[in-house]
């Protein structure tokens, strides 16, 4: 929904601007706000079903149980970072809770929470394959071909 949104947005803006020689003030930051929950989300959606893009040369070589091992250790790295975008996101979020967009005037914050909700999300995502007992590899694999 939120891709949808920024697209509208951009196209609305680029008409009005291009077609009708009247730029919308507000079609930027709608698109932005839109674009930025829409890559934090998503990035959490790709943890969860292992879509990230990769490369397995290295990790395809190792026997079964150290890929599976190495496997584990990158997923602890993910949720180590989910949870320094949790961290950071946050100060940053609150760090900006009294400012206001300039054309529409939503409070900023609201984009700004997209990175602590990402973190949050990537960093459930990420534990839940770690204490999963069927192999992280499997996932990948069975969603990718």
């Amino acid at each position: 929904m939120t891709a949808l949104v920024m697209i509208v947005s951009l196209l609305l803006g680029v008409f009005f601007r291009y077609v009708l020689g009247d730029s919308l003030a507000w079609s930027d930051e709608i698109a932005a706000l839109a674009f930025t929950w829409t890559v934090f989300l998503v990035a959490s959606a790709l943890v969860r079903e292992g879509g990230h893009v990769r490369v397995t040369l290295l990790v395809d070589a190792l026997p079964p149980l150290l890929s599976e091992l190495v496997e584990r250790g990158i997923m602890l790295l993910i949720l180590g970072f989910g949870i320094l975008m949790l961290w950071t996101g946050w100060d940053f979020a609150e760090f900006t809770f009294g400012q206001v967009s300039p054309a529409v005037r939503y409070p900023v914050w609201i984009k700004n929470a997209a990175v602590p909700t990402g973190g949050l999300l990537i960093s459930f995502h990420a534990l839940v394959l770690i204490l999963r007992p069927a192999p992280i590899r499997n996932l990948a694999e069975h969603k990718h071909g």
